[in-house]
């Protein structure tokens, strides 16, 4: 399984297979055209940008996504090149892209999503359980930190959490990206060997792996984010029902966590997106987003 999900992470949902911003007018200006920007490796963008595709769809939309970095997303989104991003995580880890754009953005008040936390991640059988731990036994874990994409807002964070922990000098951050950082812990799980990598929860691979996040027992990392609604200002105001469902948008921890289970076991993001909508309850919680 672990294959597919690092290929679909790996193409973060791009139906368009761009690694950049669209040029100007390539946005979702048309009625019923959407253009949404997505960050390779972050799980949980492409599972709600999937799911949001399928309903999009279903209410006749068009759907494409455009695969950039986060800087280059949100100054898209500011100059009306894409329409939106769907998983900025505030108030904390995606602040700083925020407030360079804030003036050209339209930031949906309400999280649909309000307990995302960063963590460290290691396998269930490694006997430490706190970053201290850790920290005291950094060359158990070849003194390293796998670490996820350089321009996240983890990345950026990280480094003032180890000063935290005073483990700045015991423990390197090692770049990397996401799908690197989970086949490096799978490694670790298959083969017994203690490896700690950058990730986040909800993740799927909480459930799909026998790993474990570790115990912030300093505080290092920031209080838990929400995931917001980011969308440009005309797509928001020629799309206001759009704005709407979005607004009425809320997922628990579970379902999010099925979500990206479901996103993560299929060959598309939309293929799991569909699949997981077939569960009862799932269906309905949508329906009533879009009433």
């Amino acid at each position: 399984m672990l294959k597919t999900t690092l290929a679909v992470a790996a193409i973060a949902v791009s139906v368009s297979a761009c690694s950049g911003v669209a040029p100007a007018g390539q946005g979702g200006g048309d009625d019923k055209s959407v253009n949404f920007a997505t960050v390779p490796g972050f799980d949980d963008t492409v599972a709600v940008t999937g799911l949001w595709s399928v309903l999009l769809e279903e209410k006749g939309y068009s759907v494409k996504t455009t695969s950039v970095d986060l800087a280059a997303g949100f100054s898209g989104i500011a100059r009306g090149d894409l329409d939106g991003y769907l998983n900025a995580w505030l108030p904390t880890t995606h602040q700083a892209y925020i407030d360079k754009y804030k003036d050209d953005l339209v930031i949906l008040d309400k999280p649909y999503f309000d307990n995302d936390e960063l963590v460290l991640a290691v396998p269930e059988f490694v006997e430490e359980n706190t970053i201290s731990e850790v920290a005291q036994n950094a060359a158990k874990y070849d003194s390293k930190i796998i670490g996820i994409e350089a321009g996240s807002g983890e990345m950026k964070i990280l480094p003032d959490v180890l000063a935290k922990y005073d483990a700045a000098d015991k423990l390197a951050i090692v770049e990397g990206s996401t799908p690197a950082a989970l086949a490096a812990l799978k490694s670790g799980v298959d083969e017994n060997k203690p490896v700690v990598v950058a990730l986040w929860k909800p993740h799927w691979a909480f459930a799909a792996m026998k790993v474990k996040a570790l115990e912030d027992d300093r505080q290092g990392w920031p209080a838990a984010d929400g995931s917001h609604v980011v969308l440009s200002k005309e797509f928001a105001e020629k799309h206001g029902e759009v704005r709407g469902w979005m607004e009425n948008s809320k997922l628990t921890d579970e379902q999010y966590a099925s979500l990206m289970l479901a996103v993560s076991e299929a060959k598309e993001p939309a293929e799991g997106a569909k699949k997981w909508l077939e569960t009862p309850e799932n269906r309905q919680a949508a329906d009533e987003w879009l009433k």
